[in-house]
């Protein structure tokens, strides 16, 4: 045995080795996360859309009870039509089966020469006036046909009152809207088609808002 040699045990020495290695995260790949991004953005409209929609066409959401009340406002108004077109005499809302409609005139109005404002439509009395008899008309209406007010009265006279209603709103509508007055019996079918639909629009307004707040 030389000198300064130690013996070997026979059993094989173990290599020291460094601290267990920590696995290391992957960077993320650059262009992945910029594509995703892209497509994110690009979508972001479609998004706020499809929110929209799932909030207007869902009974009972806060998008559809506010879509509820517009269009039973907008259908009350188109009733109130041929109220203002023959007891006040004025020109037609909107401009079906029409020759002349207000227009323009809805809208407000800075006048500078001389200096004045004018709110249009909205700031003349007779235009609430009108809203208001066929709301009145429309509510009696639906409670006639729906049966849900009104029930432990006469039925003689709610009979009658039913019949003269529905028979004022008929004169006034006819009167404010001719169909005899085209040539085409197509288009005198769709004015009188047109005429009924206004006569009962603010009865299916109101049936469409509690559907669409959830109430039905």
């Amino acid at each position: 045995m030389a000198l300064g040699n130690k013996p070997h045990s026979g059993i094989p020495q173990s290599i020291p080795t460094g601290a267990g290695s920590i696995p290391q995260k992957s960077s993320p790949d650059f262009m992945q996360t910029a594509v995703s991004w892209l497509f994110k953005v690009i979508t972001f409209p479609l998004w706020i859309v499809t929110a929209i929609f799932h909030q207007m066409l869902t009974p009972g959401a806060s998008g559809a009870t506010f879509l509820g009340k517009v269009i039973f406002i907008f259908l009350v108004v188109l009733s109130a039509d041929s109220y203002w077109q023959v007891l006040f005499q004025n020109l037609s809302l909107f401009p079906w089966y029409e020759t002349q409609w207000t227009g323009l005139g809805w809208l407000p109005e800075l006048r500078l020469f001389p200096i004045g404002l004018s709110l249009g439509l909205f700031g003349n009395p007779i235009f609430y006036i009108c809203i208001t008899i066929s709301f009145v008309i429309q509510m009696f209406q639906s409670a006639f046909v729906t049966g849900e007010k009104f029930i432990t009265g006469n039925p003689k006279l709610l009979g009658l009152i039913a019949v003269a209603l529905y028979s004022f709103d008929i004169i006034m509508t006819f009167t404010s809207r001719n169909p005899w007055r085209y040539e085409s019996p197509g288009q005198v079918l769709q004015c009188i088609l047109f005429n009924l639909f206004t006569i009962s629009c603010a009865e299916l307004g109101r049936w469409g808002e509690k559907v669409l707040a959830g109430k039905k």
